[in-house]
């Protein structure tokens, strides 16, 4: 089963302010493509328009092999016929049904009973058949909207921020569960999401949009691998394998490139992969070996690049993985701060926070 091909523009009119316009031209593989960009960048937009809600300009859109919209060809298939399931950042669950009912209702005459309660006991949510929504938490609800949305056995499956109102762990379990969910069914997933960290954990491929406009596209390592992803935080974010732990020292090890860290002691499985954030702040640099130091981490790279980043400068630092670090143009010019000096980064095990 394809991914999705998209090549239109389509505008919103709103009221009280001017319209925004949309232009996307992308080619996305199966798996799960994660969208993400800051509040009015788009995102809902495109959601929209391969749902069939929003009717673009021109242009065309190819959901999992099948054509939806063509301007060219005069094709505009309706939201009921597209065989495009969607889940919303609330749930949007029926109040008046019970949870079973909820997954009955989506599958229509084509599921048996049977299906829904596997599909129910595959989200875990198997036991709240006879519940209604009012008594499930918000995570509870969202486990049972990605049931309900597969229950109609989608082509495609589109997710507007499903995690967004609930809490930490709560989206670390769902964020597994829809890897689970989207290998054993093959759909093609279009997920939205603000976090960053999120995107990384399940994205096989990653858009990144901004007013509109598709600024970057490609694997969701190598986008976010670069320095400064979070240009809001300057938080360098990664992709870690836990390699060990040390109970005694109260200190984990992981593996990034190779190259093992030590961080804060974690709560996850030797051979588990975690996403990590460090802040452009925290580490130090140095021009020569250091000596003993409270820092449990010395990292020896190579400057690739010097810039200003408003009062200060941001360096970038070639590692196993790019990392910025945030100094002040005194540091730059005392250390004699060049591309291809070589550096050695001192980074305390607290400053490495594990995100998901």
């Amino acid at each position: 089963m394809n991914g999705f091909e998209l090549d239109f523009t389509s505008t919103r009119r709103l009221p009280g302010s001017e319209d925004f316009k949309l232009e996307v031209r992308l080619e996305l593989p199966d798996g799960i493509t994660v969208v993400s960009g800051p509040s009015g960048a788009g995102k809902s937009s495109l959601l929209l328009s391969i749902l069939g809600d929003l009717r673009p300009d021109r242009g065309r859109i190819v959901a999992a092999g099948r054509r939806v919209f063509d301007s060219d060809r005069t094709i505009d298939v309706p939201v009921r016929e597209r065989r495009i399931g969607m889940v919303f950042q609330q749930g949007a669950l029926f109040p008046h049904l019970t949870v079973l009912q909820n997954v009955l209702f989506a599958a229509g005459g084509d599921a048996s009973r049977t299906h829904a309660r596997r599909l129910l006991d595959q989200v875990g949510a198997g036991s709240w058949g006879d519940r209604f929504p009012a008594r499930l938490s918000g995570g509870q609800q969202q486990r049972v909207a990605l049931a309900r949305a597969l229950a109609a056995r989608p082509r495609a499956l589109l997710l507007d921020e499903p995690f967004s109102a609930i809490d930490h762990d709560a989206r670390v379990r769902l964020a597994q569960l829809l890897l689970e969910l989207q290998a054993e069914s093959g759909v093609p997933f279009l997920h939205v999401t603000h976090d960053l960290a999120e995107a990384l954990h399940l994205a096989n491929h990653l858009i990144l949009l901004d007013a509109g406009r598709v600024v970057a596209t490609g694997a969701a390592g190598d986008l976010l691998a670069g320095p400064g992803a979070d240009a809001a935080t300057r938080e360098n974010l990664f992709l870690a394998v836990v390699s060990g732990h040390h109970p005694d020292g109260g200190y984990s090890e992981i593996v990034i490139g190779g190259t093992t860290l030590f961080c804060e002691r974690l709560d996850r499985p030797r051979g588990s992969r975690s996403v990590f954030s460090l802040r452009s702040r925290d580490p130090l640099i140095a021009v020569a070996p250091p000596g003993p130091t409270s820092a449990r981490n010395v990292v020896r790279g190579t400057v690739s690049r010097v810039e200003s980043d408003g009062p200060g400068v941001l360096v970038v630092v070639e590692t196993p993985h790019p990392l910025s670090v945030s100094v002040t143009p005194a540091a730059v010019a005392e250390l004699g701060l060049v591309v291809g000096k070589e550096v050695y980064l001192l980074i305390k095990a607290s400053a490495l926070r594990c995100l998901t």
